[in-house]
Parts: C-alpha cells; sequence; structure tokens
C-alpha cells in the first residue's frame, strides 16, 4: 500500500513537473513572438533620418502671423474612389499600409502623440487632450499583450477595416512672403462607422485628432497607389494630400458658436429638426457657398488692369479716307460713264427711220 501510494505520488510529481515547463516553455515563445511582432511594426514603419527632420521643418508652414486666414473641417468618405488610396490595402503588404494602420503603428511605437476628440469644444492639442495608448486600445475594446510597457497588437487587431472616413483640418490663409492664398493640413481625426444590434444608421465615431505635422514626415515615406489603371506606387500618402488629391465635404467651419454646418441649417430656419430631404438640400447649398466665397477671395485677391484702348493715328486715317474717296469717285465716273453709253445706245435705236411698204415697187 505504501508503495502504491508513493508511486501515486511520483507520478503527480512528474506530470506537474512537466506541465510547468511545458507552461514556461509557452511562455517563453509567447515573449519571444510579442517581440518578434514589436520589431516587425518597428520595421514596418520608415525611420525618420536627420535629413528628414531638417526637410519636415523647411516646408513647415507658419499661419501665425498671416493676415487672413480661414479654418475649414472636412468629411472624406473613403467609400469614394478618390480617396480610396487611404482604406487599402486593409492589411499591410509588404512595405505598404494605409493611412490608419502607419499611424496606429507609430502610436504604439510612442512615435506620435494622439489628442482628445472633443464633442461639445474646440480641440486644442493641449497636454490636457493627450490620450493615452492604452485607454484608445481599453475604450475600443481593441486586442493587445503588454509587456514592460510595450504594447503588442497583431495585424489582424488593428480595425483597419472598420475605419471608412477621416475629418480632415486645413487652413486656408494669405501667405504673405509668397503673395498667393495657400492652403495648410492641420490635423487628422479617423472615423469608425459601427452599427448597433436594433440600429438602421451606421453612427460615426471620431478615434483621436493627430496634428498632420507630426505624421507627415512619416506619409512622405509611404507609398500608395492612387489608380487601378496604373499600379507603379510612385506618390506617397503626403503627396496625396499636398496635391489635393482627396475628395472631401465641408461639414464645419471655425466659427464663435462652434457649430457645425448641419446645426446652422437648422437654427437658421427656426427649426430643431428637419426633414432629412431639405437638411441634405440646405446643406449642399451652405457647402457651395462656402466653396464660392473660398475661390472668390482668391480670385479678388488681385485686381486686373484692363488693357488701354489703341489711339489710331490720324495721318494714316486721312490717307485712309483719301483712298476710300478716290476709289468712291473712281466707280462714280465709271458708273457715268456708262449711263452716257447706255443712253446713246437708246437714242441711236430710237431715231432710226423706219420704211414703209406702200412706194414699194413689186
Amino acid at each position: 500500500m505504501k508503495r502504491l501510494f508513493l508511486s501515486i505520488t511520483i507520478i503527480l510529481a512528474g506530470v506537474l513537473f512537466v506541465g510547468e515547463l511545458s507552461a514556461q516553455e509557452s511562455s517563453v515563445r509567447d515573449r519571444i513572438a510579442r517581440r518578434q511582432q514589436v520589431e516587425k511594426n518597428k520595421q514596418s514603419i520608415p525611420q525618420l533620418t536627420v535629413r528628414a527632420n531638417n526637410r519636415n521643418q523647411s516646408q513647415t508652414q507658419e499661419i501665425a502671423n498671416a493676415p487672413w486666414v480661414r479654418e475649414i473641417y472636412r468629411f472624406l468618405d473613403l467609400n469614394k474612389e478618390k480617396n480610396a488610396s487611404l482604406y487599402y490595402p486593409v492589411t499591410p503588404i509588404g512595405d505598404r499600409m494605409n493611412l490608419f494602420t502607419m499611424m496606429f503603428r507609430l502610436l504604439s511605437n510612442n512615435e506620435i502623440t494622439a489628442y482628445e476628440f472633443p464633442i461639445d469644444r474646440v480641440e486644442t492639442f493641449s497636454d490636457a487632450d493627450k490620450l493615452n495608448f492604452k485607454d484608445l486600445l481599453d475604450r475600443f475594446g481593441i486586442m493587445y499583450t503588454e509587456e514592460n510597457g510595450v504594447y503588442s497588437i497583431e495585424d489582424a487587431d488593428v480595425p483597419s477595416n472598420e475605419v471608412t472616413g477621416y475629418y480632415v483640418k486645413e487652413a486656408w490663409y494669405f501667405d504673405k512672403s509668397n503673395s498667393v492664398v495657400d492652403i495648410k493640413i492641420l490635423a487628422i481625426c479617423p472615423v469608425i462607422f459601427s452599427q448597433g444590434d436594433f440600429e438602421a444608421e451606421t453612427t460615426r465615431y471620431p478615434l483621436f485628432w493627430l496634428p498632420y505635422e507630426e505624421i507627415r514626415p512619416y506619409a512622405a515615406r509611404m507609398p500608395i497607389m492612387l489608380s487601378n489603371l496604373n499600379n507603379a506606387s510612385n506618390q506617397t500618402i503626403d503627396d496625396f494630400f499636398r496635391k489635393r488629391s482627396f475628395e472631401g465635404d465641408i461639414y464645419k467651419t471655425t466659427n464663435m458658436k462652434n457649430l457645425t454646418l448641419a446645426q446652422t441649417v437648422n437654427s437658421g430656419n427656426g427649426m430643431d429638426e428637419i426633414a432629412p430631404i431639405v437638411q441634405d438640400s440646405l446643406l449642399k447649398k451652405e457647402q457651395a457657398k462656402i466653396e464660392g466665397q473660398l475661390k472668390q477671395f482668391k480670385t479678388n485677391l488681385w485686381a486686373v488692369e484692363e488693357p488701354a484702348p489703341k489711339v489710331k493715328d490720324s495721318k494714316k486715317s486721312d490717307e485712309k479716307k483719301e483712298d476710300e474717296s478716290g476709289e468712291k469717285s473712281d466707280s462714280d465716273e465709271k458708273v457715268r460713264t456708262n449711263e452716257v453709253k447706255q443712253e446713246k445706245s437708246s437714242s441711236s435705236s430710237k431715231s432710226a427711220p423706219v420704211r414703209s411698204m406702200r412706194g414699194r415697187r413689186r
């Protein structure tokens, strides 16, 4: 009996020891896999060089001293063909990834800073609005693993397929140094579209604001494909924004009341709620009005002088009149001679004698 008990104890101890070893091996493998994933994420994002940093600083547009500035908020729908370059590829392919995956990897590597998207006030990009990356992951239910303050997220867990829109804040300003109207991208906010279990319409959920100055040096080195007819990735994300290849609808302008265009339309008609069709029509009119104001300011910036009327030379005009009068007199003389000839011919035909047949001999 004692031998049986001893053997069972030895067997159980061996099983526990083997299980502990396997658990340690699996934990070691997991740690190695997480480290490899972190290294892979760091390598997938192009690292900045000193030259790239200097170039980014040289391209910074200063608008603090501009005499005229107007801030515009646009919504970029990635379902539109012109904006699809920011959505694909959904999962990274080699060194290519979409805009949200690039921003998400930069946040996980602590390369850039995200800021809160306030609903009832204007964004400030201050330390008080800085967003903790862990809070961001927990808020939107993104799966992750943490080790020594380093967050590891699998590519399949990055919600890049759910981000189907962006809010873009831009500034139209007058550049005194070059005497032109220029446009500067100030910030970008990814937007997730989600639909509840018992909801018929999708709802927009803005994630966070990112200053474009922080992501521009990385965007300038991230290739994208702009068209299905040309598969060469010879453009970058920064080129896409700098050349304004996107299509975005205005949804807000900076104003003292901090109202969106939809709120402005509703308050302007004295109604809390109006029909969706009427609201869309009024919203499009307001958007077209703002676009026209921006273009009008640009065209009215300079006064175009009309060319002075040409002064005719008096001598040439007199000679021309004399030539015309001479030609007219010659033509009049020709007409007179023709009339005289016609009169002579008619008179000769009238004065010719007519012979009678009565006095002629037969």
